[in-house]
């Protein structure tokens, strides 16, 4: 184990990373297993012009992101909060142009990400034939194989940084995924920068007893932060459900502020749950005090 070094690091020097105008990918699927704690922490440091690229379909993550006005443009196949609707600042945005959005679906976005893996200038798609992404989607371009058949060629797309959330890891950046990993291995694969949030640090030791639990590897890893309920108010696999009363308030908020019912009252949600706590432990008084992690049914 000599030469190891460990990867742990407070968020907000880990967050050093992220730097106006930079490509962010954000792990996680909808409301379950997203880095809430650090993009809160973004939005804190004022961080603008990024592009976002985000697993589809996203939720709580982009629309906070984009209604906190931090992206210029996205990459973003669906952005909806499920059951509960439509995601009103990302649609908002783009309707008034506020933010670009890459026309692109979830077979064009992760065809680029799996171009860069594959260190490859594209990705070859066959699904997409006779769909107007052919014609919408900077990541669809027309392409003939080799046997004359028509395909489509997602060209690569690589993240300079990319923030995941997961239930454990060791100092030395091992994760432990409790659930489906989704996206998050590929573009810890394929971003320059990978930051990862985690509930629960857990020993080495602990680590390589169960070498089949590990669902990103160290050495893919560059810094690691411990932030129990660090997803908050989305869920963490095996660990806690979303906190559905909490996504609905921050969907009224933005809904009333967007039709001008209270005009004042997404800036409100900001200033309460992002502003006004300067850690993420502050962020957690906030919302009544810190829980135990209790296993999900």
């Amino acid at each position: 184990m000599a030469g190891r070094r460990s990867k742990l690091v407070p968020l907000q020097e880990a967050l050093a990373a992220v730097s106006d105008g930079c490509t962010l990918a954000v792990g996680g699927l909808w409301f379950h297993n997203k880095p809430m704690a650090a993009l809160r922490e973004l939005i804190r440091r004022g961080v603008r012009h990024l592009t976002l690229i985000a697993a589809p379909p996203s939720s709580l993550d982009s629309d906070l992101l984009i209604g906190a006005g931090l992206v210029k443009d996205a990459y973003l196949a669906h952005v909806s909060f499920e059951h509960l609707g439509l995601a009103p600042n990302f649609r908002h945005a783009v309707e008034h142009g506020l933010v670009e959005l890459h026309e692109c679906d979830e077979a064009t976005l992760l065809g680029g990400l799996m171009a860069t893996l594959e260190g490859l200038p594209y990705h070859p798609i066959s699904s997409l034939r006779g769909t107007d992404h052919l014609r919408t989607s900077p990541l669809a371009m027309p392409y003939i194989a080799r046997d004359g058949s028509a395909m489509v060629a997602a060209p690569a797309l690589k993240p300079d940084v990319a923030i995941l959330h997961a239930q454990e890891a060791d100092e030395y950046g091992n994760v432990r995924c409790f659930g489906a990993p989704f996206v998050d291995p590929i573009f810890a694969k394929t971003a320059s920068h990978v930051i990862v949030t985690v509930d629960k640090l857990v020993s080495n030791g602990e680590v390589r007893q169960a070498p089949s639990r590990t669902t990103i590897p160290g050495y893919l890893v560059d810094a690691v932060v411990e932030a129990p309920f660090g997803a908050h108010p989305c869920s963490s696999h095996g660990l806690h459900p979303h906190d559905e009363a909490h996504l609905r308030g921050y969907l009224a908020a933005s809904n009333a502020a967007l039709r001008g019912i209270e005009p004042g009252a997404f800036q409100a949600y900001l200033q309460r749950y992002v502003f006004a706590c300067h850690s993420h432990d502050e962020y957690l008084e906030a919302i009544g005090g810190p829980l135990d992690l209790v296993a999900v049914p």
